[in-house]
Parts: structure tokens; sequence; C-alpha cells
């Protein structure tokens, strides 16, 4: 996994740490993350540095209700520009559809969806890698930010009409269902919000057109340096332009981005990752999309995948999840 995250939103844990009564800075290094970075607010941490602050943080505060309480203190800037933009949107309608669409400044794995359904509005927090475990609480962090952040500009007033949340009830059940004056359903499938259409779609008094423009050009700009960056992303990228080509050597991405095989590695060497790994994934996770398009073939799939015999997909596919992609397929 090479996915990173704004360090401004460890920030949030850095200040829930220290109000809880511990020292965040002491924390911050004994999993490994740079404190300093929290004062840059272009710098990220990798996914796999912040579950690991995340667990650290849960099992020292032993508190349920962390991820609500480190919610509580976002601001505008933790999401850096899009906070902006948010706060100057014309609704809220506006408002979720800019998260969606430059949600990568936060964190390159989290995938939000936001559609209308049956007379209510739904934003579903999910992420892009079927391999991650997120910890509870950063799921309840995440939800919770969202409500903290309609009741910024919409009002108080405002509170979903269902929150669905995959974790297990929490023994703290009551002050969940305070915090999110909505009724809640826990262990489903998908963390999402619903707000009613007509407090979706209500134009907001604080919307400003011209600074909520200005802001997304400033988003644009700080995701067109984190692509240019970011050599696993790039990787990626080329993966599955290459894929079905068959050249897929280190030697050949290598090549693709005009590096050296020694540069190339040592740069995801210091994000992270590997080249091996990056393949990996995104071999998994294109299987587990392909094979649930009944229109594409097992042995198209294969191809799709750059293997060169279906047996090595097949093997791949069950070394994944578990079973064959024929097996998997008839349980879909």
């Amino acid at each position: 996994m090479n996915a990173t995250t704004i360090s401004s939103w460890a920030l949030l844990i850095a200040k829930a740490l220290d109000h809880l009564g511990y020292s965040s800075e002491s924390v911050f290094n004994a999993v490994g993350l740079d404190p300093k970075k929290l004062k840059d607010t272009n710098a990220r941490y990798s996914i796999q540095q912040m579950q690991q602050l995340w667990h650290t943080a849960v099992e020292l505060t032993n508190d349920p209700l962390l991820g609500i309480k480190v919610a509580g203190y976002w601001h505008p800037t933790t999401f850096h520009a899009l906070g902006y933009s948010w706060m100057a949107s014309g609704s809220l309608k506006e408002a979720m559809e800019r998260a969606v669409r430059y949600s990568k400044v936060v964190s390159d794995l989290v995938q939000l969806t936001f559609e209308y359904v049956n007379g209510a509005y739904r934003l579903s927090i999910g992420v892009q890698s079927t391999n991650y475990d997120p910890v509870p609480e950063s799921v309840d962090a995440a939800a919770a930010v969202f409500v903290h952040m309609t009741r910024m500009v919409y009002g108080d007033e405002i509170n979903p009409i269902l929150v669905t949340l995959p974790r297990a009830k929490p023994t703290v059940a009551k002050e969940f269902s305070e915090f999110f004056c909505s009724p809640i359903e826990y262990e489903t499938q998908e963390t999402a919000l619903f707000y009613i259409d007509e407090q979706v779609e209500k134009p907001l008094p604080t919307g400003n057109v011209e600074l909520a423009h200005a802001n997304d050009n400033i988003v644009k700009e700080y995701l067109s340096h984190l692509d240019r960056t970011h050599v696993a992303m790039q990787v990626k990228t080329k993966i599955v332009d290459l894929l079905s080509s068959g050249m897929l050597t280190e030697q050949d991405m290598a090549n693709a981005l005009n590096l050296s095989l020694r540069s190339l590695q040592r740069k995801l060497r210091d994000e992270g990752t590997s080249y091996k790994e990056i393949l990996e994934e995104t071999r998994r996770d294109l299987a587990t999309k392909y094979i649930q398009n009944s229109r594409l073939s097992i042995s198209e799939i294969s191809f799709l995948l750059g293997f060169s015999e279906i047996s090595n997909f097949s093997r791949a596919f069950k070394r994944w999840n578990g079973r064959a992609p024929s097996e998997f397929r008839a349980e879909l």
C-alpha cells in the first residue's frame, strides 16, 4: 500500500492526544512519524504510518469516543484549500460534490460517493483498496468530520436522517447517538451519511462563487504537484496503461518513467513501497473490479491484467480472494 494522507489530518489526532493529557510528540516519534511535518501544510504521511498512529492512540487512551473527539478539532485548513472551497460553496450539494471531486487532497486512498437515493442524499465514505482494514475509530472520525463540516456551513440544526457504520456497536452508543443526533445502524457494509434533499439543496448564505473557485484552483495546483512528486502514483498509473501489453518488468517501468532502475527502486523505497507491491495491489484491485463485470470472460480478464496464462491468473486470484475466479463470480 503506497497511499498517503495530508499531515493536517494527523494534526487533529495530535490535538486530541494533547487535550487528553498525552504527549502527541512522544506518540508520533514512537510510531516513526516526524512531528515537524505537522507544521508543513503540504506534508503527507503514508497510510501505514497513519494506521499505526491510530492503533497507538486508541490503545493509549482507551477512549471509545476518540474518533468523534478527533473530528471536533477540524478546521477549514485541515483539508488545505478544499476546506475553504467547502465553506464558500453555494449549497451542501455543491460542497459535497467538491469533496468527492477533490478527496485525494486528504488521502489518495479514500473514495467518496455522493448520490440521490429514494428521496435523500447519501454520502458514502470508503477506500479504493480491497486490502485495507481501517481502525474503527478512524472511520468514526471521518464520518464525524463530515457531520461537523455540514453544521459549520448550514447550522447546528442540520443532522443526518441516518448514519451507517461498519464497526460493531460501541459501549458508548448513547454518546454516538447524541453526537450524530440520528439513528445509527452498526455492522453495515458501508460508512454513509443520509440527508434530507431539501437541506442539501438549500442555498447557503455563506456561499461565495469567486472565493470557492479561487480555492478550487489552489486545490488543482496542489493535486498536480502531488501527482508529479508521488512516484508510486505514477507507477500505478503506468501499470494500468501497460498491463495488457505484458511489458511489466521493473526495468520496463523505469524506462517508461525515464528513470534508472536504481533510481526507481530508491524513490519507491522512500515512499514505503516497491514495484512488486504496487503491481500486485493494482492487479488485485482490478481483478476484483473486472470479475464483477459479467460481460468480461475469465480469459479476457487474464489478458487485461497481463497474465500470459489463464492458470497463472486463477492461482493469483485464489491467493487474493480465497477462491477461484469462477467461484467468486458465481457467488456474486
